[in-house]
């Protein structure tokens, strides 16, 4: 008994340990941004998700959305917020609703298929759940906070 004890202590520890590491590699990787050239100055690139994905793909889902967690704790630490905290917020559970369907479809049968399968679905789901989030929660609290009305956001991202 005690050693079944010490051994999900183990795993455990190893697991919140990995988050923590895959969580600050991906704060480094958010804290290098690329402009788009082609996009308004506020759409940037970054790779931040990539280790997110790749804890969510071996540790599981649950971990890649503790992982994401973490990126955007720290991130928040190191670089406070320009956008009242809906920025993280959104970064939070936009990145989720990638990495969770990825990782629950990938861990089901772990195959170079399935991972390609979990990507688009997670893909699909992303840009859903982006568009419905943008729409209904998103711009409407940017626009409180801010003080200005949606359309002048909505005018922002198609400049």
């Amino acid at each position: 008994m005690k050693s079944d004890v010490t051994m999900n202590q183990r795993i455990n520890t190893k697991t919140i340990t990995k988050v923590g590491i895959l969580g600050a590699v991906a704060t480094v990787l958010m804290l290098l941004e690329f402009p788009l050239w082609f996009a308004p100055s506020f759409y940037e690139l970054d790779f931040s998700e990539v280790p997110v994905l790749l804890g969510a793909f071996a540790l599981g889902p649950a971990a890649g959305a503790m992982i994401e967690l973490v990126k955007i704790l720290i991130n928040f630490v190191l670089s406070g917020t320009d956008t009242g905290g809906v920025g993280e917020f959104a970064n939070f559970i936009i990145g989720c609703a990638f990495i969770v369907p990825a990782g629950f479809i990938y861990k089901r049968n772990k195959s170079f298929k399935t991972a390609i399968l979990g990507l688009v679905v997670g893909t699909l789901t992303l840009a859903l759940a982006g568009a419905f989030l943008n729409y209904y929660l998103l711009l409407p609290l940017y626009a409180k906070i801010y003080g200005y009305p949606i359309q002048a956001f909505i005018d922002m991202g198609n400049a």
